[in-house]
């Protein structure tokens, strides 16, 4: 990983995997057929500005980004999907379908996604329009996402997906668990003091317009770094230096799993915050905080039952009426839905990879180093 074309390229990645959501323009379904709860033909606008219309519900479906890829298993679709980034091969059985990953640190390969024969190509919000012009040139039918700044946009990415592949039904059942699970846990919150808490890795931080952001005051935290004078890019995140941590009321810090070993950054200015002297930190999946996709739901169900179990259980049990927690998305059970966490550790039967395009270790380095003296970047 040398040269300054790599790093840079790597840095765009590391940036990228914050935001990778839809949210549409415009939609406009039809009734001519109806395929799991969805009509077609059906449009939509997406983030090239350009009406995308599915005349019938897609068969062969490549997806060009991690967070579209765990959208499909999440709503029941992943047997639609035969392409998919090296960034989604953690999903159980993508590692069947063709990797569509350039070389190096290319993310997409459009003779790769041409060679699958999709139907549809949903496109995260880095690739450039310039291959999906290339792919619509090929008479390929592609859908750029938009990217994410809220959990709100999330959901609508949820709900959009299921629209353009003919599974509505499996997607409004997501979409109501999302809902639930956000339900119980602003209600867990209530009333709470706010965890004054830092998400931070490889140097970089969400600032207030990200979806990061969001589920973590959701769960009932102040993001520190919502309040700093930060240089933030126009996806909203920014490089976090430790001048500025000391200045910070750090009481959690939170850390992400893309690493051969999570560790807290090595400086005075981390080691002497609270976080660190009473040993309250967390590290969340790589998999679910870095792909805006529902899964990062599961992200704020472990801050809310790190910080208020209690809290958590009652509101839990009054939203759901049961004391169980539930997870209730399609393709996720409740041993799955955990990440480590220093205070509070849980299990999970998830294969740990590199699964996001830029929150992976390798990519991280490179990206951070690369960013110098530069803005971030969507």
């Amino acid at each position: 990983m040398t040269g300054t074309r790599t790093l840079l390229v790597a840095a765009l990645l590391v940036i990228s995997s914050f935001g990778v959501v839809a949210t549409p323009a415009a939609a406009t379904p039809a009734n001519d057929s109806t395929t799991a709860g969805c009509s077609f033909p059906f449009t939509a606008t997406d983030a090239t500005g350009t009406e995308v219309t599915l005349e019938e519900a897609p068969e062969r479906v490549v997806t060009a980004g991690p967070a579209s890829a765990q959208t499909m298993w999440e709503i029941g679709a992943q047997a639609k999907v035969v392409g998919t980034t090296q960034y989604a091969k953690y999903l159980d059985g993508a590692e069947t379908t063709a990797n569509i990953s350039g070389s190096g640190y290319a993310f997409i390969s459009v003779e790769k996604v041409i060679a699958q024969q999709p139907d549809l190509v949903l496109a995260a919000s880095i690739v450039p329009d310039e291959k999906v012009e290339k792919l619509r040139q090929a008479d390929i039918t592609v859908y750029k996402y938009e990217s994410a700044s809220s959990l709100d946009d999330v959901i609508a990415k949820t709900e959009l997906t299921g629209k353009l592949v003919g599974a509505c039904d499996g997607a409004a059942e997501t979409v109501d668990w999302m809902e639930t699970e956000r339900k119980v846990v602003e209600q867990a919150a209530e009333g709470k003091e706010p965890k004054q808490a830092l998400y931070v890795f490889y140097g970089s931080t969400p600032g207030p317009n990200t979806y990061i952001s969001d589920l973590m005051t959701t769960a009932g935290a102040t993001n520190l770094a919502a309040d700093a004078d930060l240089e933030y890019s126009s996806a909203g995140y920014a490089r976090l230096n430790p001048e500025v941590v000391a200045n910070m009321s750090v009481e959690w810090l939170l850390l992400n799993s893309g690493q051969p070993e999570p560790r807290i950054p090595d400086s005075e200015a981390y080691q002497n915050t609270m976080a660190v002297q009473q040993n309250q930190t967390i590290v969340m999946d790589e998999n679910r905080v870095s792909q805006p996709a529902p899964r990062s739901f599961l992200v704020m169900r472990q801050l809310s039952k790190t910080w208020y179990p209690d809290a958590y259980a009652e509101a839990n049990a009054s939203v759901r009426g049961e004391a169980e927690v539930s997870t209730g998305t399609t393709a996720t059970t409740e041993a799955t839905t955990a990440m480590s966490t220093t205070a509070s550790t849980e299990t999970t039967a998830e294969p740990a990879s590199n699964g996001s395009p830029g929150f992976t270790a390798v990519g991280a380095v490179a990206a951070l180093t690369a960013l110098g003296a530069l803005a971030r970047r969507d």
